[in-house]
């Protein structure tokens, strides 16, 4: 197939049958939010969409723009061996179906992320410590999602730790790692973190920033440079949950090149947390 197979004539025959899996037109481009009037000659073929249109259209229906351009009986195929989106009873916001289409575009990207990791950040709740957790990523379907386990119980001290769990995706946006997870015992957070891509084949450390909420009742917006420390395909999960604690920054559990990481040589010793106006 040569690259002149991808027309603009393809992408007509090709969105009628995209759109005939659903019941309504009207409905669908309230979804979309685009005029309804403006789509119907986009089916007509009178009108190509603008690049930006077109992007939309394409993460609603979860293709790629040269999925949409491609000749009509292999784009027939494609579509056959994908869920009929049209009963899904979900009402999606069109910037949740872009997010959700990107997520599966990054998937083969992430794929050398796959594994167990050690996440350190500066604790948004102990001022002078350092937080060890350990994240999973792993694959789901086309999608690339994570769990990560808090265990907060300073090193040395007894007792029943503290235990946090987050679920949440990855995905690549403007050449970064996104992942955003929700804490799933309280349901009370929400976690964004930001890394730089690895180009390496690979991986052993990706940095970058995290943003959440302080613990207790305070519930302050906090933010702190992160660590991801690779530590296997497949780990001892009994040893490696056992590392999962509160570390003082001076301790010798903790590599000088993540402390001074973290720590921006010495320059920052708290994460950086938001004030009221």
């Amino acid at each position: 197939m040569t690259r002149g197979d991808f027309t603009t004539d393809n992408f007509t025959a090709n969105l009628k049958l995209a759109v005939s899996y659903y019941p309504s037109v009207s409905e669908m481009c309230r979804k979309l939010g685009i005029n309804r009037q403006q789509f119907m000659k986009y089916l007509a073929g009178t009108s190509f969409p603008s690049r930006h249109n077109l992007r939309r259209i394409c993460d609603f229906f979860g293709i790629d723009e040269y999925e949409a351009l491609m000749p009509h009986d292999q784009f027939r195929n494609i579509v056959r061996l994908r869920p009929n989106q049209g009963s899904d009873d979900l009402d999606i916001p069109p910037i949740l179906s872009s997010i959700l289409s990107k997520s599966k575009r990054s998937h083969d990207k992430l794929t050398k992320t796959h594994g167990y990791y050690y996440k350190y950040y500066l604790s948004f709740s102990k001022p002078g410590h350092i937080i060890r957790s350990l994240t999973y990523v792993y694959p789901w379907k086309k999608h690339t999602l994570y769990k990560t386990l808090e265990r907060l119980r300073r090193d040395g001290v007894s007792g029943t730790p503290d235990v946090y769990k987050y679920a949440g995706m990855v995905t690549i946006m403007g050449d970064r790692m996104h992942m955003l997870d929700k804490e799933t015992i309280t349901g009370a957070e929400l976690t964004q973190t930001v890394l730089y891509m690895n180009y390496r084949n690979r991986v052993t450390f990706l940095t970058g920033l995290t943003v959440g909420v302080s613990g207790g009742d305070a519930h302050e917006p906090s933010a702190s440079r992160v660590v991801m420390e690779f530590i296997g395909r497949s780990v001892n999960l009994r040893h490696a949950i056992a590392g999962c604690k509160l570390y003082d920054t001076t301790s010798p559990d903790i590599s000088p090149q993540i402390r001074d990481h973290l720590s921006a040589n010495g320059r920052i010793d708290s994460p950086l947390r938001a004030g009221t106006f």
